[in-house]
Protein backbone atom coordinates (compact mmCIF):
# COMPACT_ATOMS: atom_id res chain seq x y z
CA UNK A 1 0.00 0.00 0.00
CA UNK A 2 2.09 3.57 -1.06
CA UNK A 3 1.76 5.99 1.09
CA UNK A 4 -0.11 9.49 0.31
CA UNK A 5 1.68 12.81 0.00
CA UNK A 6 -0.34 13.98 2.86
CA UNK A 7 0.45 11.01 5.05
CA UNK A 8 3.77 11.79 4.49
CA UNK A 9 3.33 15.20 5.25
CA UNK A 10 1.48 14.66 8.93
CA UNK A 11 4.09 11.89 9.73
CA UNK A 12 6.91 14.75 9.21
CA UNK A 13 5.11 17.53 11.04
CA UNK A 14 4.78 20.86 10.25
CA UNK A 15 8.79 21.44 10.66
CA UNK A 16 10.25 18.79 8.29
CA UNK A 17 13.04 21.39 6.37
CA UNK A 18 12.43 19.81 2.81
CA UNK A 19 12.04 21.22 -0.37
CA UNK A 20 9.13 19.81 -2.44
CA UNK A 21 11.30 17.82 -4.77
CA UNK A 22 13.03 16.14 -1.38
CA UNK A 23 9.37 15.63 -0.41
CA UNK A 24 8.61 13.76 -3.95
CA UNK A 25 11.73 12.02 -3.30
CA UNK A 26 10.74 10.68 0.16
CA UNK A 27 7.77 9.38 -0.71
CA UNK A 28 9.30 7.27 -3.54
CA UNK A 29 11.34 6.04 -1.02
CA UNK A 30 8.34 5.49 1.66
CA UNK A 31 7.09 3.37 -1.38
CA UNK A 32 10.12 1.24 -1.90
CA UNK A 33 10.01 0.78 2.01
CA UNK A 34 6.77 -0.04 2.08
CA UNK A 35 7.59 -2.96 -0.67
CA UNK A 36 10.71 -4.04 1.21
CA UNK A 37 8.37 -4.35 4.57
CA UNK A 38 5.14 -5.30 3.11
CA UNK A 39 3.75 -6.89 6.49
CA UNK A 40 1.25 -5.57 9.29
CA UNK A 41 4.35 -6.34 11.70
CA UNK A 42 6.21 -4.76 9.78
CA UNK A 43 5.29 -1.26 11.08
CA UNK A 44 8.77 -0.64 13.23
CA UNK A 45 11.14 -1.49 10.45
CA UNK A 46 9.13 0.71 7.74
CA UNK A 47 9.37 3.68 10.58
CA UNK A 48 12.95 3.41 11.04
CA UNK A 49 13.65 3.09 7.37
CA UNK A 50 11.98 6.11 6.96
CA UNK A 51 13.52 7.90 9.73
CA UNK A 52 16.92 7.02 8.31
CA UNK A 53 15.44 8.08 4.66
CA UNK A 54 14.25 11.70 6.17
CA UNK A 55 17.84 12.05 8.48
CA UNK A 56 19.69 11.80 5.33
CA UNK A 57 18.23 14.24 3.67
CA UNK A 58 18.16 16.96 6.19
CA UNK A 59 21.56 15.50 8.50
CA UNK A 60 25.17 14.91 7.82
CA UNK A 61 25.36 11.18 6.54
CA UNK A 62 28.42 10.25 8.87
CA UNK A 63 26.00 11.96 12.07
CA UNK A 64 22.95 9.58 10.33
CA UNK A 65 25.48 6.67 10.53
CA UNK A 66 27.50 7.01 13.90
CA UNK A 67 23.86 7.18 15.55
CA UNK A 68 22.02 3.70 13.93
CA UNK A 69 25.78 1.99 14.84
CA UNK A 70 25.42 3.09 18.01
CA UNK A 71 21.66 1.73 18.28
CA UNK A 72 22.41 -1.51 16.55
CA UNK A 73 25.82 -1.83 19.14
CA UNK A 74 23.09 -1.39 21.87
CA UNK A 75 20.53 -3.59 20.56
CA UNK A 76 23.22 -6.48 20.38
CA UNK A 77 24.29 -5.62 23.84
CA UNK A 78 21.02 -5.99 25.19
CA UNK A 79 20.35 -8.94 22.80
CA UNK A 80 23.29 -10.73 24.58
CA UNK A 81 22.60 -9.49 27.85
CA UNK A 82 19.00 -10.90 27.86
CA UNK A 83 20.10 -13.91 26.06
CA UNK A 84 22.71 -15.00 29.11
CA UNK A 85 19.92 -13.86 31.38
CA UNK A 86 17.38 -16.80 29.88
CA UNK A 87 20.27 -19.21 29.73
CA UNK A 88 20.93 -19.02 32.96
CA UNK A 89 17.62 -19.48 33.58
CA UNK A 90 16.93 -22.25 32.05
CA UNK A 91 19.95 -23.90 33.39
CA UNK A 92 18.16 -23.53 36.69
CA UNK A 93 14.57 -24.26 36.20
CA UNK A 94 14.84 -27.09 33.44
CA UNK A 95 17.19 -29.63 35.63
CA UNK A 96 14.76 -28.72 38.26
CA UNK A 97 12.02 -29.92 36.44
CA UNK A 98 10.04 -26.14 36.86
CA UNK A 99 9.56 -26.39 33.13
CA UNK A 100 10.07 -29.17 30.16
CA UNK A 101 12.79 -28.12 27.79
CA UNK A 102 9.33 -27.82 25.55
CA UNK A 103 7.87 -25.48 27.89
CA UNK A 104 10.48 -23.28 28.78
CA UNK A 105 11.34 -22.54 24.52
CA UNK A 106 7.69 -22.19 24.49
CA UNK A 107 7.47 -19.60 27.14
CA UNK A 108 10.58 -17.48 26.46
CA UNK A 109 10.36 -17.73 21.95
CA UNK A 110 13.16 -19.69 21.54
CA UNK A 111 13.76 -23.42 19.93
CA UNK A 112 13.47 -25.92 22.02
CA UNK A 113 17.03 -27.19 20.29
CA UNK A 114 18.50 -23.88 22.06
CA UNK A 115 16.98 -24.61 25.70
CA UNK A 116 18.91 -27.69 24.65
CA UNK A 117 22.45 -26.51 24.48
CA UNK A 118 22.07 -24.24 27.05
CA UNK A 119 21.10 -26.83 29.29
CA UNK A 120 23.68 -29.69 28.19
CA UNK A 121 26.53 -26.42 28.42
CA UNK A 122 26.31 -26.34 32.16
CA UNK A 123 26.36 -30.71 32.13
CA UNK A 124 29.28 -30.48 30.10
CA UNK A 125 31.08 -27.71 32.20
CA UNK A 126 30.27 -29.80 34.94
CA UNK A 127 31.59 -33.20 33.82
CA UNK A 128 34.80 -31.52 32.50
CA UNK A 129 35.18 -29.43 35.77
CA UNK A 130 35.06 -32.67 37.95
CA UNK A 131 37.46 -34.35 35.47
CA UNK A 132 40.09 -31.55 35.06
CA UNK A 133 39.52 -30.83 39.31
CA UNK A 134 40.75 -34.72 39.36
CA UNK A 135 43.66 -34.26 37.06
CA UNK A 136 45.07 -31.77 38.98
CA UNK A 137 44.21 -33.07 42.30
CA UNK A 138 46.38 -36.15 41.00
CA UNK A 139 49.04 -33.92 39.64
CA UNK A 140 48.76 -35.56 36.52
CA UNK A 141 52.28 -34.88 34.22
CA UNK A 142 50.83 -32.52 32.40
CA UNK A 143 53.08 -29.98 31.33
CA UNK A 144 51.66 -26.71 32.41
CA UNK A 145 49.10 -27.75 35.43
CA UNK A 146 48.40 -23.96 36.24
CA UNK A 147 46.39 -24.27 32.33
CA UNK A 148 44.37 -27.18 34.05
CA UNK A 149 43.51 -25.04 37.12
CA UNK A 150 42.89 -21.81 34.78
CA UNK A 151 40.66 -24.16 32.83
CA UNK A 152 38.59 -25.09 36.33
CA UNK A 153 37.00 -21.03 35.44
CA UNK A 154 36.83 -20.95 32.13
CA UNK A 155 32.81 -20.70 30.95
CA UNK A 156 33.43 -21.95 27.33
CA UNK A 157 32.81 -25.18 27.07
CA UNK A 158 34.71 -26.17 24.12
CA UNK A 159 37.94 -24.55 25.79
CA UNK A 160 37.54 -26.28 28.40
CA UNK A 161 37.19 -29.09 26.48
CA UNK A 162 40.04 -28.51 24.34
CA UNK A 163 42.25 -27.92 27.42
CA UNK A 164 40.88 -31.25 29.23
CA UNK A 165 41.95 -33.37 25.92
CA UNK A 166 45.48 -31.77 25.83
CA UNK A 167 46.41 -32.63 28.95
CA UNK A 168 44.56 -36.16 28.48
CA UNK A 169 47.02 -36.43 25.21
CA UNK A 170 50.07 -35.37 27.22
CA UNK A 171 49.83 -37.81 30.78
CA UNK A 172 48.32 -41.46 31.93
CA UNK A 173 45.55 -42.35 33.64
CA UNK A 174 47.10 -45.52 35.25
CA UNK A 175 47.00 -44.65 38.35
CA UNK A 176 43.13 -43.97 38.49
CA UNK A 177 40.99 -45.71 40.01
CA UNK A 178 38.65 -47.93 37.83
CA UNK A 179 35.37 -45.26 39.14
CA UNK A 180 37.88 -42.29 38.34
CA UNK A 181 38.88 -44.03 34.46
CA UNK A 182 35.28 -44.66 33.76
CA UNK A 183 34.89 -40.49 34.65
CA UNK A 184 37.99 -39.89 32.43
CA UNK A 185 36.80 -41.57 29.30
CA UNK A 186 33.23 -40.09 29.91
CA UNK A 187 34.50 -36.73 29.85
CA UNK A 188 37.04 -37.17 26.72
CA UNK A 189 34.25 -38.76 25.16
CA UNK A 190 32.07 -35.75 25.37
CA UNK A 191 34.70 -33.40 24.93
CA UNK A 192 35.59 -35.10 21.72
CA UNK A 193 32.19 -34.61 20.94
CA UNK A 194 32.42 -30.80 21.67
CA UNK A 195 35.26 -29.55 20.01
Amino acid sequence: MSMQRYELEAWLGDDHHLTDDQLDDLLAEADEISERYPDVDDQPERDAALAAAYRLKIEPATEVLDDLTKQLADARAAESAASAGLQQAAQTVVPDGEFSEAGFARTVGVDRMTVRKWTQDRKDRALFNEAIFLLVRADMSFGDQQQLNDALGIRDTSAQASTLLTALEAGSTESFSAEHKALLQRAEKRARQVV
